[in-house]
């Protein structure tokens, strides 16, 4: 089982199948591109201080408004 690391990490925007890490699980920190995850969860990208292996996924939703906008306020 992976465990979600997303809040113990930095990273920049994604370029389709790329993310920029920008600090790792243990504090390193890379210049942007320096150091960049993958979204294949078979083919990680190991972090060179402390090993560990992270890739990434995307989340999108999409939500319909419902209702007056200036209703909820």
């Amino acid at each position: 089982m992976n465990k979600d690391v997303t809040s113990l990490v930095d990273f920049g925007f994604s370029d389709d199948e790329s993310l920029p890490l920008l600090k790792c699980v243990c504090g390193e920190k890379f210049d942007y591109w320096e150091h960049q995850l993958g979204v294949y969860e078979d083919n990680p990208t190991e972090c060179p201080k402390c090993g560990i292996k992270l890739y990434f996924e995307f989340a999108v939703k999409v939500y319909q408004v419902e209702g007056d906008i200036d209703e909820r306020e």
